[in-house]
């Protein structure tokens, strides 16, 4: 793949950073001036301030180092800096249509529509920060989160090596460079990775501290005395102590001169550590070269003479001569950091915000606007005018020529890199084909487990799908399981098995995928001291290689990590063709702990699944704080929790299946959640084989009671006397309806004595708290209630996100839940012959182990009356069933809720018009009743 380029000299690098930016100052005012702005609106803004203290860094970066399939994660604030320097080496591009490039004046015309929203069809605008819709968002990250997408770049770059110790094709020594704030590397999250990077000794990663002692609030301030030092030291000890190589970019070139005069050494320590981070940036903005020389004194007296000796004017260049403005400074520690493969490197960059700005140093600076006057001396002294701002150099200037070359280097090598992407996907989908396509299932032989649970079936599913995906490799531990050959179903899913690869935050032999990670850990080579003394353990071997055959990525307890490992990984087919399908395990409760790299990861359009497991308060041994389960929804992710081990293989193949063929749209993302309650798994055929629409329909000739029931009066048959359809034809109608949102458990339509309107109620239930549903339906029909049992498979396709777009389809249509009233007589004829009547709807009753808002919107949606029973209280330990009281989630909680709603339902008034009512005889209104008087509690014999 094409990776060459000229470097250009510094002074030229100088001139085209100039150029550069001015075009983003330029970008910035156009954002905020134009004429479209409506009172009221809320300020555009803009941070001309922190992208001037980026300018040489990012020059550097773009102009000489950064190479055609490196990846750039770029503090947010920095945007309109990179899309400047694109604009000049002519990197906006449009795929749909040929040529790609934009011509110079379509990219000019883009440079005007920063933070504008495109008001036709195809207008070309940059958004805020980078995103993946922007005209130059070839390997760039998007980096609207702070302290996320720097993590981000560190997994996507472990995603490359993995892929090429797998045998994929991927670009050849690809560098991951991000640029982040001094206050940024706060965030924990960079923290919490820091060790991760070092220890997987990622050395194609590189991070850049822009450190000018500014945040959004002003000045940053740490506490000295307290760090024992500049917090540009403590970033510095911190990086190294977690094995990073750290390059410190102190000073510039005019300092390093001053340091060899007499009394250099001693201006070295004042600016290193005599004056405090506060006290230079206060002498900076002040700009006063008296003061600055006797802060300087007052702290190392030696420096009078050095000082003494130059102008004001000398004295005010080096006091602000950063080494983060040094662009031959910046290269060269750039090109080091390339030239370590086995470590991370940490560049910390002293820079000033504002530089070049009137603003500079100003502690309000961080959204300070340049005004007009300011405008036009900037884009003056870069040879500009406002009437052309963003002009690019002369063709055949030294500038012209090598932007030029520069640019095409990179064009062609983004087509190259773009080609490989598709003939490595096209590779995998024709693998699959070749081998029969993909099933529907994984075939999990479940005769052996007459009782299991969704967790349990996890771990098989895990088990076969690596033992499948490594079937064959040379030197691969061998076992039982490894030996034994493929069979039909098996040898179809190689083609998708193969790159199929879980991880977990420390919780894998905890969440039954044990066998997946067992000799299959992968990362740097470790010595199996353990093998070597012959020790026996019933927990995996979890030393690492990188051989062909390991699938498993280890972490610490660091969900935050994993989570956006799994989402890097799963970026893989967008950047590579590769289309890598990662899961991730974790304690269900513990997502929270990720929710903003989830958001992430989600935003960003990665593919990935996490199965969240164990779940709810149905893990009631664990207590209170072990079982809060949380609504969520997010664009781009579909949540399922299954309550058969079926539905968990059923959900897997066809989320496997969508991202082999990039079907999944708007659900790249998936969570699933699992628990470790066992469920009797014969239960299932046998109550879908009662249902009436699963009876042969030549059998049907009359309404139908349950097996066993006595009421002869009932002109009804036995539906255990008639046939039903096959097994495999019941699973596969209930397999479509799971996979489509919800199915029925219980259904009585078709049964003798059921009236929609009188007493039918729909029971929404999802997962284990499902078992008492089905308890409770059997209590009311002891009553004369017919409660249909409707088990909620995906919360997201039957009433979230995913469901709104087609209009609910499934929930009106395949589940047939309408708002339609029921009419039925109400009360005696009145003496002049009036037909009272009544309209009632079907009611409904959800019950969820987790938040309401799984699944309070079903009544809302439809048209009808619902009450939800949810978890509304921090738990306890106990058994389940004893829980489930505790929480109001109980068969009887249930059975009282279906009163309630049934008889609220019956207890609806109908509003008629005066002049109609004068139509109408006389006679008493009926008294409000409580609907309780129609739902008496069961007597207590």
């Amino acid at each position: 793949m094409t990776d060459s380029s000229p470097t250009p000299s510094p002074a030229l690098a100088e001139r085209i950073i100039a150029r550069a930016f001015a075009h983003t100052m330029a970008m910035i005012h156009v954002a905020n001036t134009r004429g479209d702005k409506r009172r009221g609106d809320p300020k555009v803004g803009g941070h001309p301030a922190s992208c001037a203290s980026s300018t040489h860094i990012l020059g550097a970066l773009h102009l000489c180092v950064r190479r055609v399939h490196d990846y750039v994660c770029c503090k947010p604030h920095a945007a309109p800096l990179d899309h400047a320097f694109h604009h000049l080496l002519g990197l906006f591009r449009d795929e749909t249509r040929e040529p790609w490039w934009l011509s110079e004046e379509e990219s000019k015309a883009l440079m005007h529509n920063l933070r504008k929203f495109p008001e036709r069809d195809g207008e070309r605008v940059l958004q805020s920060y980078h995103a993946r819709s922007d005209p130059d968002s070839f390997h760039f990250l998007p980096s609207g989160s702070v302290g996320i997408p720097p993590v981000v770049s560190v997994y996507l770059a472990l995603a490359h090596r993995y892929a090429g110790d797998h045998g994929w094709n991927v670009p050849p020594k690809a560098h991951f460079w991000s640029l982040i704030g001094d206050s940024e590397f706060r965030e924990g999250s960079l923290l919490e990775c820091l060790p991760d990077v070092a220890e997987r000794q990622l050395g194609n990663v590189t991070w850049i501290v822009d450190y000018n002692r500014q945040n959004l609030d002003g000045t940053r301030i740490p506490n000295e005395r307290g760090l024992r030092g500049r917090d540009c030291d403590r970033i510095e000890h911190t990086a190294a102590a977690n094995g990073w190589r750290v390059i410190h970019l102190r000073h510039g070139a005019l300092r390093d001169g001053l340091f060899r005069r007499p009394g250099g050494a001693a201006l070295r320590r004042a600016f290193e550590g005599g004056l405090s981070d506060y006290e230079y940036q206060m002498l900076l903005f002040k700009g006063d070269a008296g003061e600055i020389r006797r802060a300087c004194a007052r702290v190392e007296p030696d420096t009078r003479k050095t000082l003494g000796d130059l102008s004001d004017e000398e004295v005010l260049r080096a006091f602000a001569d950063v080494g983060g403005h040094c662009t031959e400074k910046m290269v060269a520690a750039l090109e080091a950091s390339r030239d370590e493969p086995q470590s991370p490197f940490l560049i910390i960059a002293h820079t000033v915000k504002g530089w070049g700005l009137a603003c500079a140093a100003d502690p309000a600076n961080h959204s300070t606007l340049p005004g007009e006057r300011e405008i036009d001396e900037i884009l003056g002294r870069a040879g500009l005018t406002r009437a052309d701002p963003f002009a690019r150099f002369a063709p055949d200037s030294d500038e012209g020529r090598f932007l030029a070359e520069r640019g095409e280097a990179f064009r062609t090598g983004i087509r190259e890199h773009l080609r490989l992407r598709l003939d490595n996907r096209q590779k995998v989908r024709d693998a699959i084909e070749a081998d029969g396509g993909l099933p529907d299932s994984l075939g999990i032989d479940l005769s052996l487990f007459p009782v299991a649970h969704t967790q349990w079936m996890w771990g098989q599913l895990a088990a076969k799908l690596i033992r499948i995906g490594t079937r064959g490799e040379q030197a691969a531990p061998e076992t039982a399981l490894a030996r034994r050959e493929l069979n039909e179903n098996e040898r179809r899913w190689r083609g998708a098995a193969q790159f199929v690869l879980t991880m977990s935050p420390d919780v894998g032999s905890s969440t039954n995928i044990s066998p997946a990670m067992d000799n299959r850990i992968y990362g740097p080579d470790q010595e199996n001291i353990g093998e070597e003394l012959e020790l026996k353990f019933k927990h995996p071997e979890l030393t690492s290689s990188d051989d062909p055959w390991t699938r498993h990525i280890r972490f610490e307890i660091a969900e935050a990590n994993c989570m956006s490992a799994v989402a890097a990984f799963g970026k893989m087919a967008h950047y590579c063709g590769l289309p890598f399908f990662p899961i991730m395990t974790v304690y269900d409760f513990f997502i929270k702990r990720a929710l903003d790299q989830l958001y992430y990861n989600l935003y960003w359009g990665a593919e990935f699944i996490i199965v969240g497991t164990p779940s709810g308060v149905t893990l009631s041994s664990e207590g209170a704080q072990h079982s809060w389960k949380s609504d969520i929804q997010i664009p781009n992710l579909v949540t399922w929790e299954p309550l058969f081990a079926i539905e968990m293989d059923w959900i897997l193949s066809d989320a496997i299946r969508r991202q082999m063929m990039d079907r999944n749209e708007g659900r790249r993302g998936v969570l699933i959640r699992a628990v470790t309650r066992g469920l009797e798994q014969g239960l299932l055929l046998r109550l879908l084989r009662r249902q009436a629409s699963f009876k042969q329909a030549d059998a049907l000739r009359a309404p139908l009671k349950p097996a066993g029931a006595g009421d002869e009066a009932l002109e009804a048959v036995d539906e255990s006397s008639l046939p039903a359809l096959s097994d495999s034809e019941i699973l596969e109608a209930t397999r479509l309806a799971s996979l489509a949102g919800a199915y029925h458990l219980i259904d009585w339509r078709g049964y003798a004595g059921y009236e929609p309107g009188d007493n039918v109620v729909n029971v929404f239930t999802m997962g284990a708290v499902s078992t008492e549903a089905l308890a409770a339906a059997q209590e009311l029909y002891q009553r004369g209630i017919f409660a249909n049992v409707i088990a909620v498979s995906s919360p997201e396709l039957l009433l979230g996100l995913l469901a709104h777009q087609d209009g609910y389809r499934h929930l009106r249509e395949g589940l047939g839940l309408s708002g339609d009233l029921h009419v039925f007589e109400s009360g005696p004829r009145s003496e002049a012959g009036l037909i009272g009547l009544a309209g009632r709807r079907v009611p409904c009753v959800a019950v969820c182990d987790g938040e309401a808002g799984l699944l309070d919107n079903i009544g809302s949606i439809v048209g009808l009356k619902q009450i939800t029973l949810a978890v509304r209280r921090f738990s306890k330990c106990g058994r389940p069933d004893q829980v489930y009281r505790y929480q109001g989630l109980d068969s009887d909680s249930i059975v009282a809720a279906c009163g309630q709603v049934l008889s609220e339902t019956a207890l609806e008034d109908l509003r008629v018009a005066p002049d109609v009512l004068r139509r109408l005889d006389s006679g008493r209104a009926r008294a409000r009743a409580d609907w309780r008087e129609l739902w008496p509690e069961p007597s207590a014999e």
